[in-house]
């Protein structure tokens, strides 16, 4: 007796093989059959890859982004694994809305695979599921907020709050959030979704492939074939396409996008992944006490709905013509799926706030896969721009100048605002209203310097002086209109403004104003740091306090080029806060 037989005689797999081989396919082989075979496919891939992955994953708030970007920039193709693992999550989400269409056209929930398609629509929901709590196992900016939104959805519904809190361990996001959803990605859905694939295909052996409706019994008896070779060969064809493409994808996008770790204290404008696009633009028209009809009523309805599918459709035929209102109904919330997402994507295409934020966010994750190259510090992924000079900067403006001045969208109101500090708007804003709260209004004993109404300026004449005041920067500022500037030199010079009599415009004189020479640059604003009080400064009306003997020349220099960069950023920060 040879080992094959001796396997035979025990375990029976020889039979079931075969009997699996020559299992007969009415109407013989056809592509719309692949998609059950490559989702099995797809989901033995996530968990090769997954447990490929694990080898180096640290599941811990502390550890999760440094081990990730580990894996992602130090391991041999290490972001290879995670890129494939990425984008095999959004195919199984695809490959699963196909299947899905492919058994409501061919009527496949019908008596008596009623079971069937009920264990396909839980496995579907799963799936879901999966890419929900992987999003978050990086625990970088996006994932992050992201799957904070996602789960504030749950906590926004009646009686959400205590399961809300359960699935991230407690009423805040730390370390038991990611454990949890560590142990539901890996444990506990994986068992989920094998057991009801197990049973799915059991049913589906039982029942056998549905035959299409359109071809009469003798066309069916005539056309029947065994499983092998043909259909398994369009079978591995399409797995192989299936994996050939996301080899590409992996390579074409370099793997998965890491952002920066996750940071609690920012203003990161988050996104769902492009599956849960749908609900997110579905929720803009849902606030306020209607939110719980986008979170609850209406994807609750779809699910009924679809599970009820066999009940509603009672056509006596499986021909789609016969049961135009079932598929019709399905084709339905289909499109409206597929345009809220279109729709969520157009807007967000369109947002200039949301763009610039994503542009910011990138350069962020750059930089902090830089730093992380050299070591991330005990206390977490965060922590790795604690070597970072321009965190460096941005603590130290925090801790000596956020109590009085606003920047990046935080900040105290008792001084002028640093928002786009020194921009075209900035300065129209500044001299049209030096009184306004963002400017000088803040301040104890506010400002001398008189607003200026359009009836003694026009927005034209103003724009000219602006000019002429960005010119004085010289070329640190940005290159500005000539010809504007000088129309601007002639209104300061004319005296129809009056800015003369307080402002001095050469370096070291003094006046009741501060000296506007290369005002607006990193070299004057540290001088104002130093010392606000300097005569050509402002003098003995300066509220700032002296900086000279608390920080260090090159912190003052750092925070001076600090603020001097928030130059044109007005409109980028104004549209994310939409």
């Amino acid at each position: 007796m040879g080992v094959g037989d001796w396997l035979e005689a025990r375990t029976g797999l020889k039979t079931a093989i075969g009997r699996a081989l020559h299992e007969e396919v009415p109407g013989g082989a056809r592509v719309q059959y692949v998609f059950g075979s490559v989702l099995t496919y797809l989901f033995m891939q996530q968990v090769v890859l997954g447990v490929l992955l694990a080898f180096y994953y640290s599941p811990s708030a502390s550890d999760a982004w440094a081990s990730t970007a580990y894996l992602n920039d130090q391991v041999t193709a290490g972001w290879f694994l995670r890129g494939l693992h990425h984008h095999g999550s959004s195919a199984m989400v695809v490959v699963v809305v196909l299947h899905l269409l492919q058994v409501v056209w061919a009527g496949a929930y019908r008596a008596p695979r009623e079971v069937n398609w009920w264990t396909g629509l839980a496995m579907g929901g799963l799936v879901l599921a999966f890419a929900l709590t992987g999003y978050l196992l990086p625990w970088d900016q996006k994932g992050y907020w992201a799957t904070q939104v996602a789960t504030g959805i749950m906590g926004s519904v009646p009686g959400g709050e205590p399961l809300q809190q359960v699935v991230q361990g407690g009423p805040e996001y730390g370390n038991l959030t990611i454990t949890r959803f560590f142990a539901l990605h890996v444990f506990v859905l994986p068992l989920a979704l094998g057991g009801l694939l197990v049973g799915h295909i059991a049913l589906f052996r039982r029942h056998g492939v549905t035959p299409p409706a359109a071809l009469t019994e003798a066309e069916l008896k005539r056309k029947t074939r065994p499983f092998w070779p043909d259909q398994l060969f369009l079978d591995v064809l399409a797995m192989t396409v299936c994996a050939g493409a996301l080899i590409f994808l992996t390579y074409q996008t370099h793997g998965a996008e890491l952002f920066a770790p996750a940071d609690p204290a920012s203003n990161f404008v988050a996104r769902p992944e492009w599956y849960f696009l749908f609900l997110y633009q579905l929720l803009k028209y849902f606030e306020g006490p209607l939110q719980i009809v986008a979170t609850v009523l209406l994807p609750g309805a779809v699910t009924v709905l679809l599970f009820a599918l066999p009940w509603i459709d009672r056509a006596r035929s499986r021909r789609p013509g016969a049961r135009w209102r079932a598929l019709a109904l399905v084709g339905l919330l289909m499109a409206g799926v597929t345009a809220l997402t279109a729709l969520a994507m157009v807007e967000d295409a369109k947002n200039e706030g949301y763009q610039h934020g994503l542009v910011v966010a990138k350069e962020e994750a750059e930089r902090a896969r830089a730093l992380a190259l050299a070591g991330v510090p005990p206390a977490g992924g965060i922590a790795v721009f604690d070597n970072d000079p321009k965190e460096k900067t941005r603590k130290l403006f925090k801790e000596h100048c956020a109590t009085c001045h606003t920047i990046e969208g935080r900040g105290g109101e008792e001084a002028p605002t640093f928002v786009d500090y020194g921009g075209r708007a900035w300065l129209t804003a500044l001299i049209r209203d030096p009184r306004s709260k963002r400017f000088y209004g803040g301040t104890k004993g506010h400002t001398a310097m008189e607003p200026l109404p359009t009836s003694t300026a026009s927005d034209a004449e103003l724009a000219a002086v602006v000019e002429y005041v960005l010119s004085l920067a010289g070329p640190e500022v940005g290159a500005t209109d000539v010809t504007l500037a000088a129309k601007g030199k002639e209104l300061w010079d004319g005296g129809k403004l009056e800015c003369s009599g307080c402002h001095e415009v050469e370096a070291g004189k003094s006046g009741a104003g501060p000296t506007l020479a290369g005002r607006g640059t990193a070299a004057w604003i540290a001088r104002i740091i130093r010392n606000s009080g300097e005569p050509d400064l402002y003098g003995d009306t300066a509220e700032m306090p002296k900086f000279a003997d608390k920080l260090s020349a090159a912190e003052i220099e750092a925070l001076a080029g600090f603020i001097a960069a928030q130059r044109g950023a007005a409109a980028a920060s104004q549209a994310a806060a939409h």
